[in-house]
Parts: C-alpha cells; sequence; structure tokens
C-alpha cells in the first residue's frame, strides 16, 4: 500500500515558529538583565550639598559600609558605625574629608572614601498652617519666587492667617536659621523689600489670635 505523502510545513507556520523562539529569547534575557539603577553625578568637588540630595559612600574593602541615601530636611545622613552627620553646606570634598576622618577615628584602619552624588534634590519648598492648599511645591527652573508669590501658590492666606507673622526655617550653612516675614506688608507695599523663597525652605503661616 502506498503510503501518503507528508505535507511541507507553510512559510507562514515557519514564520510563526520565528516569533515564538524570538520571544522566548527576548523573555530569558530580558529576566537575566540587570534592573536600571541611577547612575551617579559626575559634579565638583566644590558642590555643595542640600537636603534632599541623593548620595551614594563607597568605602573601599568595606562593602558592609556602602551607604546610599536621601539627606534629610536639615541635611543628615546615617551611616553605619559612625551614626548621624550633616552635611548640608558641606562641598562633596569636605563632605568626604568628614566621613573619613569619622570612620578612621576607631573604626576603620585608614580608610578610603568615595562619596558621589546620585540625585539632586528638585527646587521645591514646603508650606504649612493657615493656607488654603498646604503642601510641597516647585520652584520653576531658572525663576525667583517671592514669599507672597508662593502663598498664592498654596491657595492664599485663610481667614484666620496672621500674615504678617509668617516664619520660614532655611538651612544656612548647616543650621536652621528661622526668618520671621511680614507677607502681608510686602503684598500691600511697594516700600517693603520682597523676601525671596530659596529651595528646601519651610515656610509656616501662623494662625492669627487677633
Amino acid at each position: 500500500m502506498q503510503s501518503s505523502p507528508v505535507s511541507r510545513p507553510s512559510v507562514f507556520t515557519f514564520y510563526l515558529f520565528a516569533i515564538a523562539l524570538m520571544t522566548m529569547f527576548l523573555a530569558v534575557t530580558g529576566a537575566n538583565a540587570a534592573p536600571d539603577s541611577a547612575t551617579p553625578i559626575t559634579v565638583s568637588s566644590t558642590y555643595t550639598l542640600s537636603p534632599y540630595d541623593v548620595i551614594d559612600v563607597t568605602v573601599y574593602n568595606e562593602d558592609d559600609l556602602h551607604t546610599r541615601t536621601r539627606l534629610g530636611s536639615d541635611g543628615t545622613a546615617i551611616f553605619p558605625l559612625i551614626g548621624t552627620i550633616n552635611l548640608a553646606g558641606k562641598t562633596v570634598a569636605e563632605a568626604n574629608e568628614m566621613i573619613q576622618k569619622k570612620y578612621s577615628d576607631g573604626f576603620v584602619k585608614d580608610p578610603h572614601i568615595l562619596l558621589t552624588v546620585v540625585e539632586y534634590r528638585r527646587n521645591t519648598f514646603s508650606i504649612l498652617g493657615q493656607v488654603l492648599r498646604p503642601g510641597i511645591y516647585e520652584i520653576p527652573e531658572g525663576t525667583h519666587m517671592s514669599i507672597v508669590d508662593a502663598i498664592l501658590l498654596a491657595g492664599g492666606f485663610s481667614h484666620s492667617a496672621d500674615q504678617n507673622g509668617v516664619r520660614v526655617k532655611r538651612m544656612v550653612k548647616g543650621k536652621a536659621t528661622i526668618f520671621k516675614v511680614k507677607a502681608g506688608k510686602m503684598a500691600d507695599s511697594s516700600d517693603v523689600a520682597p523676601f525671596d523663597i530659596e529651595p528646601g525652605d519651610v515656610i509656616k503661616v501662623n494662625e492669627s489670635w487677633w
């Protein structure tokens, strides 16, 4: 008895088979690929660190001491063994030297430190208290924003706000400094010098007791 001829696969069948192989290949290579990570930013050693900057600190031959952290609102960061250090207002070189000194003080013999900036803080400020929309707001790149503009951005004063009792907390050379600002008078008179907001400022609009 004559056997039936075996039909050859069509071109379309080969096409589907090739797509399936390619899909499997991409799935396998994608699963094994290293996840994306933030790349350290090349900055000058004279760059001044600010609150909310993200830094990466490596101690040569001490993998357990590797630290990647975001500076707090007060400019501090916590490191293994040496604890909390205030780095706000320090240049990259100064911060590197400070951390190195801390580790060399009884923790690591002749430590070699590499501090890099992974992410800059955004140009934001916080406003709370007697405004209609308390929160965190961004200062547009390349612009100046006065205290009056900042309050307007937050919806303006509430009915119970002490318009001339505004407090602005700002880190100055690593120390928290409070500025008392009469925002109401600034809005009403051109004779009162404006007060510009800086990134990282915390604005508090107090309640009026009158």
